[in-house]
C-alpha cells in the first residue's frame, strides 16, 4: 500500500488571496451598514413616540389625567397620574415605564404652549381624558449632531418623526 504525503496547510498563495477577497467584501459591505450611533438616536425617537401614543390611547380609555414629564438634563422621561388631591405622582404602566435615553443621545428642547420653549429642567406635557394632548415637540440628538423631531397632534395623540431640527411652523408651510 502506498500512502500518499498530503499538504498539511496552505501556502502563502492561498492565504493572500483569501485575505484580499475578505478584504474587497468587507470594503464593499462597510459603508453599507448603519450608523450605530444613528440608531440608537432613531430607536430612542420611535421608543419615546410609542410612549406618548400609549399614554394618549389610556388616558382616553381610563378617562385619567396623565403627564409625560422630559428630565432634559437628566435625559429620561417617566409618567405621571394625577391624583385625587391633585398632585402628579409618578406611576409604572405595563408599556410606559421610567426609559433614560440611550447613551450620547440627548434632548436639546422641548416645547408646549404651557410652557414654552424648554432647554434645561423638567417639560411636561399633559394627557387629558377627553381626549387631547398639549400640541408638543420634542427635539433629540446625538453626539454627532444628527436630530429627531417629534410633533405630537394635540387631536389625536399621534408622533410624527421627522429627520432634522424642524419647527411646527417650518412644517406646516
Amino acid at each position: 500500500m502506498r500512502t500518499r504525503r498530503g499538504r498539511a496547510g496552505f501556502t502563502l498563495i492561498e492565504l493572500a488571496v483569501t485575505l484580499l477577497v475578505i478584504g474587497i467584501v468587507t470594503a464593499t459591505l462597510l459603508p453599507r451598514l448603519p450608523d450605530p450611533g444613528a440608531w440608537r438616536l432613531k430607536s430612542a425617537a420611535r421608543k419615546l413616540a410609542a410612549t406618548i401614543t400609549y399614554v394618549y390611547s389610556r388616558s382616553v380609555a381610563t378617562q385619567l389625567t396623565y403627564r409625560l414629564t422630559l428630565d432634559l438634563d437628566g435625559r429620561r422621561y417617566f409618567i405621571s397620574l394625577l391624583n385625587t388631591g391633585r398632585q402628579f405622582e409618578p406611576v409604572e404602566l405595563a408599556f410606559a415605564r421610567e426609559t433614560r435615553l440611550p447613551a450620547r443621545v440627548f434632548f436639546v428642547d422641548a416645547q408646549s404652549p404651557a410652557q414654552g420653549r424648554v432647554n434645561t429642567g423638567a417639560a411636561h406635557i399633559h394627557f387629558l381624558p377627553t381626549g387631547f394632548v398639549e400640541r408638543s415637540e420634542i427635539h433629540l440628538r446625538d453626539e454627532d449632531g444628527t436630530e429627531f423631531t417629534l410633533q405630537v397632534s394635540p387631536l389625536t395623540g399621534e408622533v410624527t418623526i421627522l429627520e432634522g431640527h424642524v419647527e411646527q411652523q417650518e412644517r406646516r408651510a
